[in-house]
């Protein structure tokens, strides 16, 4: 006569272990996956609305317009506006900040290391920081960005943006645009002088 014994063998419960176990570490690592991809696309983003804004503001600055930010003008390249009293015959000069000048000076809020760190070939890219300002989040919200992540220095007669503390993806750190694989990025810009 011949038992009929139901029940899990042991190779059958290891088995079932062992496939849940794979389909929990694939799990896993696609969760942080989709998780370092939508950080590396945030970053992408900001960078990308800060290079169209810095864009905007080169316009500006080429061609002489005003940019009124939190009540103060910025003119251009910076100039001297001629502005009349009462009496005409009487003027003052009033030097108007050019866009150039729109930020905060790097110096005030970087270390000398701090900077020479960023500002270098293997970080950046980039070694001449004249011309630099910083965005920090007031700078930037005067600007119209709200809820932006990251900090910039921008230098605008050179259209160029860098990110202040860099977007670190396990083996290499990104501070620009053209840093990120696949980096080319779709900002266009036309130059087109207006005389």
């Amino acid at each position: 006569m011949t038992n009929n014994i139901s029940g899990i063998t042991l190779i059958s419960l290891v088995m079932t272990i062992i496939v849940l176990l794979i389909l929990v570490s694939i799990t896993t690592y696609t969760g942080i996956d989709t998780i370092h991809s939508a950080q590396l696309t945030k970053f992408t983003i900001e960078l990308k609305m800060m290079q169209q804004k810095v864009n905007e503001l080169y316009d500006c600055y080429i061609n002489g317009r005003v940019v009124t930010i939190n009540g103060t003008d910025y003119v251009g390249k910076g100039e001297y506006a001629n502005q009349h009293i009462e009496n005409e015959q009487q003027q003052t000069i009033q030097i108007k900040q050019g866009v150039q000048d729109i930020g905060k000076h790097i110096e005030d809020y970087f270390t000398t290391n701090e900077l020479e760190t960023i500002f270098s070939i293997e970080k950046s890219g980039v070694t001449d920081k004249e011309g630099y300002k910083y965005y920090d989040e007031k700078t930037l919200q005067e600007l119209g960005f709200t809820n932006m992540k990251y900090r910039f220095f921008v230098n605008v007669a050179n259209r160029s943006v860098i990110c202040t503390e860099g977007f670190h993806d396990g083996e290499n750190i990104y501070y620009t645009l053209n840093q990120i694989p696949d980096g080319v990025y779709n900002v266009q810009y036309n130059n087109i002088e207006i005389n």
